[in-house]
């Protein structure tokens, strides 16, 4: 199809695909990877939310080199997924609301609960921890002799908006690291808020002294605040670690995090991975705005907000998490 203004034409025409020597070459007008930023602005403005979100933006970036070979540091692990309600390990906060958490590595919990948060439930699943959770494949690298020992604990931070409790939340985790001898850190996020929460999460530890690793793959959300090693993945939200049940994927992007610990040598550096999805069509589903849902979205949203005014009048207030009777001061 072709218009009547030259510049359009140029960008059809740039969009499409061509063979050289025998190889197909797709030409694009846009990036590969998902832009999650403007896809959640679109989705909320559809939803009656006028104002975007500001995302966490950052000039400089924090870096912290390793102080032993990776091979002989002790390793943590930072998730963004909570323990089912009720099943919380003794130590670890009652949910909801959602805090901080140090949880112990040994036993492996069978699962975690992930049903709040919105990974993309239309193309993929988290019934395999190991595709979000790296714990058991972390465990196994002591034997190949690619970590020196994995941390007594693991790590949970809440997701929330808000940049500043983040950073609090953050600082809490870090004191525990500390505590518990932490060298190094893999920080493992599922949805696109995630993605900006582990972001401020690994620039307070690596300002603590701490080098991270994040694997993750909204990267726009993670190269827009700043880090300093970034392990993509151009997969769906919710297996950062590889797809389900697939364990030599996951070692192998395990491999690739551990070695951006030493091969890094300066901050915002970011490694895309060589694997690929089956199919693409996640990436334009995922927060789709189309017209034949602008309807049920904007009354999704008048819900939500008529949900969140009728917790205030009944004299709960938003805490941390959530709306509940305690109060955040």
């Amino acid at each position: 199809m072709k218009t009547k203004h030259h510049w359009l034409n140029q960008l059809i025409d740039w969009n499409k695909t061509f063979t050289i020597t025998g190889m197909s070459i797709q030409r694009k007008a846009h990036r590969s990877f998902v832009s999650y930023i403007d896809k959640s602005r679109e989705y909320y403005a559809a939803q009656g939310y006028r104002i975007p979100y500001g995302w966490a933006h950052y000039q400089n970036t924090p870096f912290s080199p390793l102080k032993r070979p990776i091979s002989e540091s002790k390793v943590g692990i930072v998730t963004t997924a909570f323990f089912h309600p009720g099943k919380e390990p003794e130590g670890v906060p009652t949910s909801p609301p959602k805090q901080p958490y140090a949880a112990p590595s040994d036993p492996i919990p069978e699962s975690l609960n992930t049903d709040d948060v919105s990974w993309d439930k239309e193309a993929t699943n988290m019934d395999d921890l190991g595709s979000y959770l790296p714990l058991k494949t972390l465990i196994s690298k002591i034997s190949e002799k690619k970590v020196g020992s994995v941390s007594k604990r693991f790590y949970g931070i809440p997701t929330d908006y808000s940049q500043r409790r983040t950073l609090e939340d953050a600082n809490q985790i870090l004191n525990w690291c500390r505590k518990d001898d932490v060298d190094a850190l893999l920080l493992v996020p599922v949805w696109p808020v995630c993605h900006q929460v582990v972001s401020l999460a690994a620039r307070t530890f690596e300002e603590g002294g701490i080098p991270t690793v994040i694997m993750g793959s909204a990267r726009d959300i993670v190269e827009e605040c700043g880090v300093p090693r970034f392990l993509f993945t151009d997969f769906p939200l919710g297996n950062p670690c590889g797809k389900p049940r697939d364990l030599l994927m996951q070692s192998q992007l395990l491999d690739m995090a551990l070695e951006l610990f030493e091969s890094a040598t300066f901050p915002r550096t970011t490694v895309q991975t060589p694997f690929n999805w089956d199919t693409n069509e996640w990436r334009d589903n995922y927060m789709a705005v189309r017209e034949g849902d602008l309807k049920a979205l904007a009354l999704a949203g008048e819900e939500r907000r008529k949900s969140q005014d009728e917790k205030r009048k009944s004299g709960m207030k938003r805490w941390k998490y959530g709306f509940c009777k305690i109060p955040f001061d």
